[in-house]
């Protein structure tokens, strides 16, 4: 948690004591925006991985956490957030175009904050297609263009 902190200094952060122990001593500080922000990106990462509720709704709903923050996430969470994006983009069969649609639209999100983790995934699903990209690879890839280009 303190990485986390430091990362997110721009944060507003609330006193609490240092330790239990310490009551009354040494201040540390919790990033409570840090913590919820977390909090609620793990928890529709997890609907997500265990296939529970709306997919687009949830992809909807990381997306407007996203866009409200700074994207102060831990890399693992980016990184499981990129790869189920990646997988419902990829899928030939089973998954509807609005969850396609949802999880470009997240991954742009999160390009604001992890531009370079998003644009390494994008590129690599190019590469691994080959002649024919899908088409949500592609229009996100057109929507951070014309994002951060």
């Amino acid at each position: 948690l303190s990485s986390l902190a430091a990362l997110c200094s721009c944060l507003g952060s609330q006193p609490r004591p240092a330790s239990p122990a310490d009551e009354g001593q040494a201040m540390g500080t919790v990033p409570v925006a840090v913590t919820t922000f977390v909090a609620m990106g793990t928890s529709l990462l997890r609907q997500l991985q265990d296939h529970e509720g709306d997919r687009v709704e949830s992809y909807q709903e990381l997306e407007s956490l996203l866009q409200g923050q700074d994207g102060c996430l831990p890399s693992g969470v980016v990184n499981r957030l990129i790869a189920e994006a990646s997988r419902d983009m990829r899928a030939a069969q089973g998954v509807r175009d609005e969850v396609k649609v949802a999880a470009g639209d997240m991954l742009l999100a999160l390009a604001r904050s992890h531009f370079h983790f998003v644009m390494a995934e994008l590129q690599s699903q190019l590469k691994a297609l080959g002649k024919e990209p899908k088409e949500p690879v592609l229009l996100s890839l057109g929507s951070m263009a014309g994002s951060y280009g």
